[in-house]
């Protein structure tokens, strides 16, 4: 590159460093390029978000048709031919009227694939784009593309009306300047996304400093400071949470939001984002007004629950360069495409369409919907599963109580009958009576505060340590606790157990032995009592009351067994309780 070219750059790239805005910038540049280069029309051509094109700036020399703020079809430039933009930063077609020379030889053989000549500074043009060029009334023209990140943002178009050549060492400048610009751009463009996105953070942030309890989530994010307008700009915006409604600004009917989630609902979409509803939901036409544009993004993971901003249609006049409907005509080589022959102005009235939502627009909602599930409902979610936990236990509490306090009653009454069919005296019944209460209110300290459990060990401890004295009684067995309902009854079985050894077994003398076993096999807990070497046991002749209490509390109660055994050298009694019957165990293996 010459000093001179170098220096051209540098002054151009100068020019731009002092203004400020998107549109000013643009137009710098477009009139830098035309200084420098000398075509007649300098265009800076943007792409839009259905591909077709607009001139945001323009520099032209006097007499010549004004482009700007133009529309040009997405069909003007192909998708191949912005796929060669994309890569060639220049193209310039200095006539074009120009002969094309045959590529000699045209094909290699069969076996070869046609040499790519894409990027090619040399290659020949279409002859639809000459065409399009001499319809025009365009003679030459260069573009230099506009790249930010990966994408083709736009074209710095170049039109002449004679021919016109550009030096090699301007058009490396000119490239130069193209990607400079196009760097410059970005920065720009991004410097505008970080702002949106640092406000949207706020936003976000102020919400979280409302929604840190279990509120009303919808009302909060409509109403205020900051809403979640604050957040996307929208005309409205709907909560639809809980079967709940929640609107700010102008929004369609409620009827038409509930609708509107219900099929949102049936698309178990996460995400909808349109600048046209009608044309998803013809039902949405009558609604153009204030919801001609939808973003709508759910709530759960389920699609159900939703936050919709809407736009209102922005009815206006849209101004073609010509009319934007290509025309398909027969040739030698079948039907074809054939390039416009008017570039008068063609006015279109654009109905049923509100802006469009912008890369910003999505990121935020997307981030904010990211930012509500993981955090706000999440932990609000979470407080109200533990207030529901928390009811219900306090139920189930309840519940207990009333359990307990009726079985208690039932016991007692079962005693108290029992007791009188087999005392002999006033005496005798109270002191038997006194006894078995005093065995039901040990289970019921034993037991503790709900659902803790009673230690079997303690259980068995505590009615046996009257008549324990050094070496006649042995426990063996795992730590176990028995729930609330089986502690008990196994309780009063162990008692009329401990009470008919005390009276006529193995405690009844010094030489007895009483061994207590209980051990987990399979689904059971099986408990072992077997005396020995005391009095000698005749087995008796009627049903007692320990019979009774076995049978009754095992058995009818708990879905357990009870086998009494009455050998001459002692009692035996094997019980089964259900694994049902126990909680979590409390401690390691005793003896």
């Amino acid at each position: 590159m010459s000093g001179d070219a170098l220096s051209l750059v540098k002054n151009m790239l100068a020019a731009l460093q002092s203004v400020a805005g998107l549109e000013a910038f643009c137009q710098a540049a477009a009139e830098q390029v035309r200084a420098s280069t000398g075509f007649d029309r300098v265009m800076i051509y943007r792409f839009l978000h259905d591909d077709s094109g607009e001139v945001i700036a323009e520099a032209k020399g006097a007499g010549v048709d004004a482009f700007l703020g133009l529309r040009f079809p997405a069909s003007d430039i192909p998708n191949q031919a912005r796929e060669l933009y994309r890569h060639s930063w220049l193209r310039l077609i200095p006539d074009a009227d120009y002969l094309p020379a045959p590529l000699e030889p045209a094909s290699n053989g069969p076996n070869f694939p046609p040499l790519d000549m894409g990027l090619c500074a040399l290659r020949s043009v279409s002859p639809i784009h000459l065409e399009y060029m001499r319809n025009m009334g365009v003679a030459a023209s260069m573009s230099m593309s506009i790249v930010i990140g990966d994408r083709l943002w736009g074209l710095i178009a170049c039109h002449g009306f004679a021919p016109h050549y550009v030096a090699a060492d301007l058009r490396i400048a000119c490239e130069l300047f193209a990607q400079i610009f196009s760097l410059q751009l970005e920065a720009k463009t991004e410097a505008g996304r970080s702002e949106r996105r640092i406000s949207a953070r706020h936003v976000r942030e102020g919400l979280t400093a409302r929604l840190t309890k279990p509120i009303e989530v919808g009302a909060e994010l409509v109403t205020g400071e900051p809403t979640l307008l604050d957040m996307i700009p929208a005309g409205g915006v709907a909560v639809w949470l809980d079967d709940r409604l929640h609107t700010l600004g102008d929004v369609p009917a409620a009827e038409f939001i509930m609708d509107l989630a219900a099929w949102l609902h049936k698309t178990e979409r996460s995400f909808v984002e349109t600048s046209e509803l009608g044309a998803l939901l013809p039902a949405a036409a009558s609604c153009a007004g204030v919801a001609s544009g939808l973003l709508a993004l759910s709530l759960s993971r389920q699609p159900k629950d939703y936050v919709l901003w809407f736009r209102p249609e922005a009815a206006r006049t849209v101004l073609w360069a010509g009319e934007p409907n290509k025309l398909v005509a027969s040739g030698p080589l079948g039907e074809r495409l054939t390039p416009r022959k008017s570039f008068d102005v063609w006015r279109q009235e654009a109905r049923g369409k509100s802006e469009p939502w912008d890369p910003i627009d999505i990121e935020t909602a997307q981030a904010f919907r990211v930012w509500l599930l993981g955090n706000v409902l999440q932990q609000i979610a979470l407080a109200r599963k533990e207030d529901q936990a928390t009811i219900a236990r306090q139920a189930m509490l309840m519940a207990e109580l009333d359990h307990r306090v009726k079985n208690i009653l039932a016991n007692t009454q079962a005693l108290v009958q029992q007791s009188k069919g087999s005392a002999e005296t006033i005496e005798g019944f109270a002191l038997s009576l006194e006894r078995r209460i005093r065995a039901m209110a040990q289970a019921h300290e034993l037991t503790g505060t709900f659902g803790q459990g009673a230690d079997l060990r303690s259980l068995i401890d505590a009615e046996i340590a009257p008549f324990r004295s050094e070496g006649n009684v042995s426990l063996s067995g795992e730590a176990r606790a028995l729930n609330a309902s089986a502690a008990l009854p196994v309780a009063l079985v162990i008692h009329e157990l401990t009470t008919n050894a005390a009276k006529y077994g193995a405690l009844s003398t010094p030489e007895g032995k009483l061994a207590i076993d209980w051990r987990h096999e399979d689904d059971k807990l099986v408990v072992t009592w077997i005396e020995r070497d005391g009095p000698k046991v005749v087995p008796p002749t009627r049903r007692g009351f320990g019979s009774v209490m076995i049978t009754r509390g095992l058995v009818h109660d708990l879905g357990g067994s009870a086998s009494l055994g009455f050998e001459p050298q002692g009692v035996s009694c094997i019980l089964t309780l259900p694994v049902e019957s126990l909680v979590a165990p409390s401690g390691e293996d005793g003896k």
